[in-house]
């Protein structure tokens, strides 16, 4: 796997605003959990920080781009430029690294 695909997808305008509009789809849906979910707080601190546009989306989609199915399938066709990843894809892993993000968005305090 190149990290220069994975790189170079991230970049990529078009992919990046899919990226994005797919995070203030699952940012909604933390908006709208249960208070006792596991890391509420943190989780909808950083919902609150998406939906407000504040995010890095090539930042999210080179995140997005650790998962490995989603490695595997830009380096299988790096010159989609993440074209070829589906939407649910993106999904299923903005969903499981929301916890880290907003974690480590926590950790670093008031801006």
């Amino acid at each position: 796997m190149s990290a220069e695909d994975l790189i170079r997808a991230a970049r990529d305008e078009t992919y990046a605003g899919r990226v994005a509009m797919i995070q203030l789809k699952v940012a909604q849906n933390v908006a709208s959990e249960d208070p006792g979910t596991v890391n509420h707080a943190e989780r909808i601190s950083y919902a609150y920080l998406v939906i407000r546009g504040d995010e890095n989306p090539k930042m999210v989609a080179a995140h997005v781009n650790t998962n490995p199915s989603i490695a595997a399938s830009i380096d299988a066709e790096p010159e989609q430029l993440g074209a070829n990843i589906p939407d649910g894809d993106i999904e299923f892993t903005l969903a499981s690294i929301w916890d880290a993000r907003a974690l480590a968005f926590a950790a670093r305090g008031p801006v």
